[in-house]
């Protein structure tokens, strides 16, 4: 284990550090010119703004949906297992396969504008680039393939739930919003950080989303921020600059999360 954490983890993160201080002509190191051209750059700014607002909003929209399917499903009705699978489904397609899906419903003249004029609405430029609608589209799009993996962590979590304490507030005359908050919810409270602690990391490291959906600039965040600088113009410090700053941000937003769920 030793071994595979220094040859796969260790080196590479060392590797990258080293990279992000080294100066993409000269090659010497170390330097800060890479993180100063990062500052002058104004898609880095975007980028920057884009993976804080795009992972805290579609987490946000993932726990919500996450929740009320759970509860909904939770209870007994017939075609319950039915519906179940459908609200897996996203989840089963592969990434490629449903941002090729999703890129065909929000297309100029895809599934989602011919629904808005059949209904007589003017169409919308779902994903023009830096448009409200491209970074509300690439929420929506993350949002509905990953909500199954928050849906089934709460669903478990009220599945183990022991159906006395629901019935013991029922005698105790506590009505549905009550048991809720009093209840559903404390006892839920563990599973809600642990999906939002995987969620929220996994969202950090958003890439091909965002990349497919709208390109390099459409909606950017530090993933494709780095993959632009990496792809378009050689720059490899410049990459491992705005990758080091990823893993900076990842570590200083996760370890509170991490630290109150041990304590629980």
């Amino acid at each position: 284990m030793l071994l595979y954490f220094a040859a796969f983890l260790l080196y590479p993160a060392i590797y990258a550090i080293k990279l992000a201080l080294t100066d993409p002509f000269s090659g010497r190191a170390p330097v800060a010119d890479n993180f100063v051209a990062m500052w002058n750059d104004a898609l880095f700014w975007r980028a920057l703004v884009g993976n804080l607002v795009l992972p805290a909003t579609s987490v946000a929209l993932e726990l919500v949906a996450g929740l009320a399917l759970a509860l909904f499903l939770h209870q007994r009705f017939a075609g319950r297992r039915l519906l179940r699978t459908i609200v897996i489904l996203p989840l089963a397609l592969p990434e490629v396969v449903f941002l090729t899906m999703m890129r065909s419903i929000f297309a100029p003249r895809g599934y989602a504008n011919a629904a808005l004029v059949a209904a007589g609405i003017a169409p919308v430029e779902w994903l023009a680039p830096g448009s409200t609608a491209a970074y509300a589209t690439v929420v929506l799009v993350d949002a509905w393939h990953v909500t199954p993996i928050v849906f089934l962590m709460l669903l478990a979590g009220l599945a183990s739930m022991p159906p006395g304490m629901h019935e013991a507030a029922l005698l105790d005359g506590a009505r549905g919003w009550t048991r809720f908050v009093h209840i559903t919810l404390p006892w839920l409270r563990p599973v809600i950080v642990s999906a939002v602690l995987l969620r929220g990391l996994d969202a950090l490291r958003m890439f091909a989303t965002p990349l497919v959906l709208a390109g390099v600039e459409g909606a950017p965040v530090l993933s494709t921020y780095a993959y632009h600088q990496w792809s378009d113009y050689g720059n490899e410090p410049g990459a491992a600059a705005a990758s080091m700053l990823l893993a900076m941000m990842s570590v200083l937003l996760i370890i509170p999360l991490l630290r109150r769920r041990i304590e629980e």
